[in-house]
Protein backbone atom coordinates (compact mmCIF):
# COMPACT_ATOMS: atom_id res chain seq x y z
CA UNK A 1 0.00 0.00 0.00
CA UNK A 2 1.34 3.09 -0.69
CA UNK A 3 1.23 6.47 1.47
CA UNK A 4 0.21 9.51 -0.43
CA UNK A 5 1.46 13.33 -0.14
CA UNK A 6 0.14 15.69 -1.62
CA UNK A 7 1.71 19.39 -1.88
CA UNK A 8 -0.87 21.89 -2.27
CA UNK A 9 1.53 25.32 -4.37
CA UNK A 10 1.90 27.09 -7.44
CA UNK A 11 3.90 23.45 -8.00
CA UNK A 12 1.38 21.30 -6.79
CA UNK A 13 3.04 17.62 -6.30
CA UNK A 14 2.25 14.05 -5.40
CA UNK A 15 4.45 11.76 -3.85
CA UNK A 16 3.93 8.47 -2.77
CA UNK A 17 6.89 6.45 -0.15
CA UNK A 18 6.15 2.57 -0.39
CA UNK A 19 8.95 0.91 1.83
CA UNK A 20 11.90 3.05 1.18
CA UNK A 21 10.68 3.84 -2.04
CA UNK A 22 9.89 7.56 -2.62
CA UNK A 23 8.58 9.04 -5.64
CA UNK A 24 7.27 12.17 -6.96
CA UNK A 25 4.78 13.21 -9.47
CA UNK A 26 3.51 16.95 -10.78
CA UNK A 27 0.20 16.85 -10.56
CA UNK A 28 -1.79 18.53 -14.29
CA UNK A 29 -4.24 21.20 -13.35
CA UNK A 30 -6.13 23.92 -15.20
CA UNK A 31 -3.59 26.77 -16.89
CA UNK A 32 -0.26 25.39 -15.13
CA UNK A 33 1.24 25.29 -18.74
CA UNK A 34 0.95 28.77 -18.83
CA UNK A 35 2.62 29.65 -15.10
CA UNK A 36 6.68 29.81 -15.03
CA UNK A 37 7.62 28.11 -12.39
CA UNK A 38 10.89 28.78 -12.02
CA UNK A 39 9.95 32.54 -11.98
CA UNK A 40 10.01 33.54 -8.57
CA UNK A 41 7.91 36.88 -8.70
CA UNK A 42 4.98 35.71 -10.86
CA UNK A 43 5.05 32.35 -7.82
CA UNK A 44 5.24 34.90 -5.16
CA UNK A 45 2.16 36.31 -6.21
CA UNK A 46 0.29 33.23 -7.35
CA UNK A 47 -3.11 32.06 -6.70
CA UNK A 48 -5.58 29.64 -7.50
CA UNK A 49 -8.26 30.34 -9.00
CA UNK A 50 -11.38 28.51 -8.42
CA UNK A 51 -11.46 26.40 -12.04
CA UNK A 52 -8.18 25.75 -11.40
CA UNK A 53 -8.18 24.92 -7.48
CA UNK A 54 -11.07 22.49 -8.67
CA UNK A 55 -9.07 21.08 -11.83
CA UNK A 56 -6.46 19.89 -9.53
CA UNK A 57 -8.41 18.40 -7.05
CA UNK A 58 -10.25 16.37 -9.63
CA UNK A 59 -6.71 15.47 -11.06
CA UNK A 60 -5.87 14.06 -7.31
CA UNK A 61 -8.77 12.55 -6.86
CA UNK A 62 -7.59 10.50 -10.62
CA UNK A 63 -4.34 9.15 -9.66
CA UNK A 64 -5.26 8.23 -5.62
CA UNK A 65 -8.23 6.44 -7.27
CA UNK A 66 -5.80 4.34 -9.65
CA UNK A 67 -3.37 4.04 -6.51
CA UNK A 68 -6.09 2.60 -4.76
CA UNK A 69 -5.26 4.57 -1.68
CA UNK A 70 -6.33 8.03 0.70
CA UNK A 71 -4.39 10.77 0.98
CA UNK A 72 -2.12 10.15 3.96
CA UNK A 73 -0.65 13.64 4.15
CA UNK A 74 -1.36 17.22 2.88
CA UNK A 75 1.05 20.18 2.86
CA UNK A 76 -0.86 23.57 1.93
CA UNK A 77 0.96 26.91 1.01
CA UNK A 78 -1.70 29.48 1.74
CA UNK A 79 0.02 31.92 -0.49
CA UNK A 80 -1.05 29.99 -2.82
CA UNK A 81 -4.81 29.46 -2.14
CA UNK A 82 -6.11 32.80 -0.76
CA UNK A 83 -9.78 32.52 0.19
CA UNK A 84 -10.25 28.54 -1.39
CA UNK A 85 -9.85 26.88 2.35
CA UNK A 86 -13.91 26.32 1.92
CA UNK A 87 -13.08 24.86 -1.12
CA UNK A 88 -10.11 22.99 -0.24
CA UNK A 89 -11.36 21.25 3.34
CA UNK A 90 -14.65 20.65 1.38
CA UNK A 91 -13.27 18.73 -1.03
CA UNK A 92 -11.01 17.24 1.85
CA UNK A 93 -13.63 16.42 4.09
CA UNK A 94 -15.61 15.13 1.87
CA UNK A 95 -13.07 12.04 0.19
CA UNK A 96 -12.17 11.36 3.23
CA UNK A 97 -13.00 11.30 7.09
CA UNK A 98 -10.04 12.20 8.21
CA UNK A 99 -5.98 12.92 7.28
CA UNK A 100 -2.98 11.65 9.21
CA UNK A 101 -0.45 14.75 8.77
CA UNK A 102 -1.24 18.32 7.71
CA UNK A 103 1.34 21.03 7.43
CA UNK A 104 -0.31 24.85 7.25
CA UNK A 105 2.09 27.58 5.48
CA UNK A 106 0.29 30.83 6.68
CA UNK A 107 1.82 33.83 5.55
CA UNK A 108 -1.43 35.24 3.63
CA UNK A 109 -2.54 38.47 6.01
CA UNK A 110 -4.52 39.60 2.88
CA UNK A 111 -6.92 37.35 4.39
CA UNK A 112 -6.50 35.90 7.96
CA UNK A 113 -10.18 34.28 7.75
CA UNK A 114 -8.48 31.43 5.75
CA UNK A 115 -6.73 30.12 9.16
CA UNK A 116 -9.73 30.29 11.19
CA UNK A 117 -11.61 28.28 8.47
CA UNK A 118 -8.44 25.88 8.55
CA UNK A 119 -8.63 25.63 12.46
CA UNK A 120 -12.28 24.62 12.87
CA UNK A 121 -12.77 22.41 9.87
CA UNK A 122 -9.76 20.35 9.76
CA UNK A 123 -9.82 16.26 10.86
CA UNK A 124 -6.14 15.27 11.65
CA UNK A 125 -5.04 12.13 13.43
CA UNK A 126 -1.61 11.97 13.71
CA UNK A 127 0.46 15.28 13.01
CA UNK A 128 -0.45 18.95 12.72
CA UNK A 129 2.26 20.99 11.74
CA UNK A 130 1.71 25.16 10.92
CA UNK A 131 3.85 27.92 10.66
CA UNK A 132 2.25 31.42 10.92
CA UNK A 133 4.15 34.77 10.06
CA UNK A 134 3.76 38.25 11.06
CA UNK A 135 -0.71 38.54 11.21
CA UNK A 136 -2.30 41.93 10.95
CA UNK A 137 -2.28 43.77 13.96
CA UNK A 138 -5.14 43.72 16.34
CA UNK A 139 -5.90 40.52 14.86
CA UNK A 140 -9.23 38.81 17.17
CA UNK A 141 -8.51 35.69 19.18
CA UNK A 142 -8.99 32.75 16.82
CA UNK A 143 -9.40 29.94 20.20
CA UNK A 144 -8.44 26.87 18.63
CA UNK A 145 -8.70 23.71 19.89
CA UNK A 146 -6.00 21.18 18.28
CA UNK A 147 -7.06 17.66 18.35
CA UNK A 148 -3.93 15.25 17.29
CA UNK A 149 -1.31 13.18 18.25
CA UNK A 150 1.23 15.80 17.99
CA UNK A 151 1.19 19.66 17.73
CA UNK A 152 3.99 21.82 16.12
CA UNK A 153 3.35 25.48 16.12
CA UNK A 154 6.25 28.26 15.01
CA UNK A 155 4.57 31.42 15.17
CA UNK A 156 5.62 34.73 15.62
CA UNK A 157 5.66 35.48 19.29
CA UNK A 158 3.83 39.08 18.64
CA UNK A 159 0.85 37.00 17.43
CA UNK A 160 -2.02 37.04 19.45
CA UNK A 161 -4.57 34.18 17.39
CA UNK A 162 -3.81 31.47 20.13
CA UNK A 163 -3.06 31.58 24.06
CA UNK A 164 -1.90 28.87 26.43
CA UNK A 165 -5.40 28.46 27.52
CA UNK A 166 -6.18 27.11 23.95
CA UNK A 167 -3.98 24.24 24.86
CA UNK A 168 -5.48 23.55 28.09
CA UNK A 169 -8.64 23.15 25.51
CA UNK A 170 -7.07 20.87 23.24
CA UNK A 171 -6.39 17.20 23.27
CA UNK A 172 -2.81 16.76 22.12
CA UNK A 173 -0.30 14.07 22.97
CA UNK A 174 3.17 15.85 21.98
CA UNK A 175 3.20 19.58 21.84
CA UNK A 176 5.88 21.85 20.37
CA UNK A 177 5.38 25.58 20.63
CA UNK A 178 8.31 27.23 19.17
CA UNK A 179 8.36 30.39 19.48
CA UNK A 180 5.50 31.70 21.44
CA UNK A 181 6.38 33.03 24.69
CA UNK A 182 3.85 33.16 28.20
CA UNK A 183 4.07 35.15 31.21
CA UNK A 184 4.77 32.89 34.25
CA UNK A 185 1.33 33.35 34.84
CA UNK A 186 -0.11 32.22 32.16
CA UNK A 187 2.00 28.87 32.72
CA UNK A 188 0.45 29.18 36.31
CA UNK A 189 -2.86 28.55 34.95
CA UNK A 190 -2.20 26.10 32.47
CA UNK A 191 -0.66 23.89 35.22
CA UNK A 192 -3.62 24.34 37.02
CA UNK A 193 -5.88 23.27 34.48
CA UNK A 194 -3.62 20.24 33.96
CA UNK A 195 -3.90 19.33 37.79
CA UNK A 196 -7.42 19.56 37.58
CA UNK A 197 -8.12 17.06 34.50
CA UNK A 198 -7.45 18.86 31.26
CA UNK A 199 -5.31 17.82 28.36
CA UNK A 200 -5.24 14.05 29.64
CA UNK A 201 -3.73 12.63 26.86
CA UNK A 202 -0.69 15.14 27.63
CA UNK A 203 2.91 13.65 27.38
CA UNK A 204 5.02 16.59 27.03
CA UNK A 205 4.77 20.58 25.99
CA UNK A 206 7.78 22.72 25.12
CA UNK A 207 7.79 26.28 24.89
CA UNK A 208 9.19 29.46 25.99
CA UNK A 209 8.60 31.32 29.68
CA UNK A 210 9.14 35.43 29.86
CA UNK A 211 11.90 35.59 32.93
CA UNK A 212 10.50 37.92 35.50
CA UNK A 213 12.12 38.55 39.12
CA UNK A 214 9.37 36.41 40.97
CA UNK A 215 8.85 33.99 38.59
CA UNK A 216 9.05 30.66 40.43
CA UNK A 217 6.58 32.01 42.79
CA UNK A 218 4.17 33.56 39.77
CA UNK A 219 4.55 30.17 37.99
CA UNK A 220 4.21 27.74 41.31
CA UNK A 221 1.46 30.28 42.78
CA UNK A 222 -1.47 27.98 44.47
CA UNK A 223 0.63 24.62 43.55
CA UNK A 224 1.20 21.72 45.67
CA UNK A 225 4.93 21.66 43.57
CA UNK A 226 7.76 19.33 45.12
CA UNK A 227 11.15 20.75 43.84
CA UNK A 228 13.66 18.05 42.76
CA UNK A 229 17.11 18.58 43.44
CA UNK A 230 19.87 18.96 40.49
CA UNK A 231 21.29 15.64 41.03
CA UNK A 232 18.06 13.60 40.02
CA UNK A 233 18.51 12.75 36.68
CA UNK A 234 15.35 11.34 35.26
CA UNK A 235 15.08 9.45 31.77
CA UNK A 236 11.68 10.21 29.56
CA UNK A 237 10.96 8.60 26.15
CA UNK A 238 9.79 10.98 23.63
CA UNK A 239 8.86 9.21 20.45
CA UNK A 240 11.71 6.16 21.03
CA UNK A 241 14.17 9.03 21.87
CA UNK A 242 15.33 9.44 25.32
CA UNK A 243 15.99 12.80 27.26
CA UNK A 244 17.47 12.91 30.36
CA UNK A 245 15.78 15.93 32.69
CA UNK A 246 17.67 16.82 35.69
CA UNK A 247 15.75 18.30 39.03
CA UNK A 248 13.05 20.20 38.10
CA UNK A 249 9.29 20.93 39.68
CA UNK A 250 6.90 17.96 40.25
CA UNK A 251 3.48 18.69 40.46
CA UNK A 252 0.87 15.45 40.76
CA UNK A 253 -2.71 15.99 39.21
CA UNK A 254 -5.39 14.84 40.76
CA UNK A 255 -5.60 11.23 39.50
CA UNK A 256 -2.23 11.04 40.68
CA UNK A 257 -0.47 11.20 37.37
CA UNK A 258 2.70 13.47 37.76
CA UNK A 259 4.09 15.96 35.73
CA UNK A 260 7.88 17.74 35.79
CA UNK A 261 8.54 21.42 34.66
CA UNK A 262 11.76 21.99 33.69
CA UNK A 263 13.12 25.58 33.21
CA UNK A 264 16.33 25.90 30.98
CA UNK A 265 18.68 28.81 31.27
CA UNK A 266 18.50 32.83 29.30
CA UNK A 267 18.85 31.66 25.73
CA UNK A 268 17.23 35.79 24.16
CA UNK A 269 17.39 38.67 25.58
CA UNK A 270 15.24 41.67 23.70
CA UNK A 271 16.12 45.31 23.61
CA UNK A 272 14.02 46.10 25.98
CA UNK A 273 15.53 43.56 28.95
CA UNK A 274 13.37 40.99 28.39
CA UNK A 275 14.63 38.07 28.57
CA UNK A 276 12.80 34.26 27.83
CA UNK A 277 14.06 30.92 28.72
CA UNK A 278 12.99 27.46 27.31
CA UNK A 279 10.00 25.43 29.66
CA UNK A 280 9.47 21.64 29.32
CA UNK A 281 7.14 19.87 30.70
CA UNK A 282 6.91 16.07 30.83
CA UNK A 283 3.93 13.65 32.35
CA UNK A 284 5.30 10.82 33.61
CA UNK A 285 3.62 7.29 32.98
CA UNK A 286 2.60 6.06 35.97
CA UNK A 287 5.32 4.50 38.50
CA UNK A 288 8.40 6.05 36.51
CA UNK A 289 8.88 9.11 37.75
Amino acid sequence: MFEVEIILQMMATLRTTKGNNLEAFSIPYLDRDRFDMKDIPESATFSFSNDSLASLTLSIDGITRFLKCDIDSLNIDCTHCIGMMPQIFGWLNERQQSINHLTINYQAERDVEDLDFILKNMNVIESFFIYVGTLPDGMRPLNPKFKCDFLRVTDVPSNNWMCLNDISNSDCKHIHLGASEFTPREWNMFLKSWRDGSNQRMEYITANIIDSEDMISELTDGLNVEERDESLIRTFVLISTPWAFRGGLDIKRQDGKVATVVIGPIMHVYDDGKQIRALTIVVWPRGTN
